[in-house]
């Protein structure tokens, strides 16, 4: 997973809250993350040169830049973080860190299993369906910030509760996300914004029970009570995406995931949700930029 590693001495207050050292380590490409033990918690104060290898992780990863650049390279998209910049890594995204020279960043993981349990976790899952990189000039930009330090302060200082007083810093932080793409996406026509909020945490939960039967905008905007245009239109406006494209993404994943396993790549396809492999097969590549065959040898060393 490392590649050139260079340390140098990490100042005394944000030393590691536990005696014993991170130790991070890869099962093929998907990362085992070192919480603290009994924890599910791990912020970082990193200032090496090198990178780390291709890889993934179940835990949500946020990485802010303090000083020096911080390049991430996913499967298609490099982004280059300046000082001040903020990158939220979704769960499951591959991607590669790369420090071409000495710098300082805090690098955030958090297991975000619990947030599952709340519907809300839905909406938030279409904002964070990719990177999303926030910087200066982004109209929340302080909030999450000063947030992010707060987390820094209280994980580092480790005093009793520590956790559950960062859990409580980092739901209020995606809450104030949620909130203001819920507020840029439905604030300019005459529908009340609770109603508007409500109809999609019903599209979105019909589309998780949903999405790996032969489910059509036609057929799923009636079944919830909306005309076609309207369905397609709130989908849009809302997530940025069509409801086609957030249904193959929503595929796409479960078949990532069913990958690991031995079953063909035709079974895979159907319980996924596709009737066709070749369509099956085109979608996969053109978001993961990998076929189904080359991604499961590449990430599960298996031979088809």
């Amino acid at each position: 997973m490392f590649r050139n590693i260079q340390t140098r001495d990490i100042p005394l207050h944000y030393q590691q809250p536990t005696v014993a050292k991170p130790d991070w380590t890869l099962e093929e490409f998907r990362e085992n993350v070192d919480y603290i033990p009994q924890k599910h918690v791990r912020i970082w104060y990193n200032n090496e040169k090198g990178s780390y290898d291709l890889h993934y992780h179940d835990a949500i990863e946020i990485i802010l830049c303090v000083e020096n650049q911080t390049i991430i390279k996913t499967t298609d998209k490099t982004y280059i973080l300046n000082v001040g910049d903020i990158l939220f890594i979704p769960s499951q995204e591959l991607h590669e860190l790369i420090f071409e020279d000495w710098g300082i960043r805090f690098i955030f993981l958090l297991d975000t299993k619990f947030l599952t349990y709340y519907d809300d976790f839905k909406l938030l899952d279409l904002i964070f369906i990719k990177p999303r990189l926030f910087t200066s000039d982004t109209e929340i930009y302080h909030e999450i910030y000063n947030n992010l330090m707060q987390m820094v302060d209280i994980y580092f200082e480790n005093l009793p509760f520590w956790e559950l007083d960062i859990h409580a810093k980092f739901m209020m932080l995606i809450s104030q996300i949620g909130k203001y793409y819920q507020n840029c996406k439905l604030s300019d026509d005459k529908i009340p914004k609770k109603q508007k909020y409500n109809n999609m945490q019903t599209i979105l939960n019909y589309i998780d029970s949903n999405y790996t039967s032969d489910i059509s905008l036609e057929e799923t905007a009636s079944k919830l009570g909306f005309s076609k245009f309207y369905f397609a239109h709130l989908f849009k406006k809302h997530t940025n995406i069509t409801f086609y494209n957030y249904l193959i993404h929503k595929r796409i994943q479960k078949a990532q995931s069913l990958l690991k396993y031995d079953d063909s790549i035709t079974d895979i396809a159907m319980q996924s949700g596709f009737n066709n492999l070749t369509t099956f097969c085109r979608a996969f590549k053109k978001i993961t930029n990998y076929t189904p065959s080359e991604y499961r040898n590449k990430f599960y060393n298996h031979n088809i």
